[in-house]
C-alpha cells in the first residue's frame, strides 16, 4: 500500500512537473482542458502532500479487515456448495484417466525401450570409437 502511494505520488509530480514546464515553454493561450487537467492535477498533489501516511494506513487497514470479515463467510459457504461438486467431477473423470493411462501404457514402455536401444547403441558406437586403453 505503501508502495502504491509512493509511486502514485511520484507519477504524480512528474506528470504535474510537465504540466507546469509545458505551461511555462508553451504558448499563454492553453485549451481549458490543460489548464482543467493541471489544476487537478495541482491538487490532487496537494491533497496527498496534506495526507498523513500513518492514518491512511491505519485506515487502509481497518478496510481490508472489514472486507475480510464480511468475504469470510461467503468464502466458506462457497467452498462448503463446491466440495460436492469436486467429488462428482473426480468420479467422473478417475474412469477416463484410467482408461487413458491404459492406452498409453504400450506405447509408454515401447519409448521407453526404444530409447534404452538408442542410448546402448550410441554408448557401444562411442566405446568402438575410443582407442583401446
Amino acid at each position: 500500500m505503501k508502495f502504491f502511494l509512493i509511486a502514485s505520488f511520484i507519477v504524480t509530480l512528474t506528470i504535474g512537473s510537465q504540466a507546469a514546464s509545458l505551461v511555462k515553454r508553451e504558448s499563454p493561450e492553453l485549451p481549458p482542458e490543460v489548464e482543467k487537467i493541471t489544476s487537478y492535477i495541482q491538487d490532487f498533489i496537494q491533497n496527498l502532500k496534506a495526507l498523513e501516511t500513518p492514518e491512511l494506513a491505519s485506515k487502509a487497514k481497518s478496510y481490508i479487515e472489514e472486507s475480510r470479515a464480511q468475504l469470510q463467510p461467503m468464502v466458506e459457504k462457497l467452498q462448503e456448495q463446491l466440495k460436492p461438486l469436486s467429488s462428482n467431477i473426480e468420479e467422473q473423470i478417475e474412469p477416463l484417466a484410467a482408461s487413458v493411462r491404459a492406452q498409453i501404457t504400450p506405447y509408454t514402455n515401447l519409448m521407453q525401450s526404444q530409447i534404452e536401444d538408442l542410448l546402448k547403441y550410441v554408448v557401444d558406437q562411442t566405446k568402438a570409437i575410443l582407442p583401446p586403453q
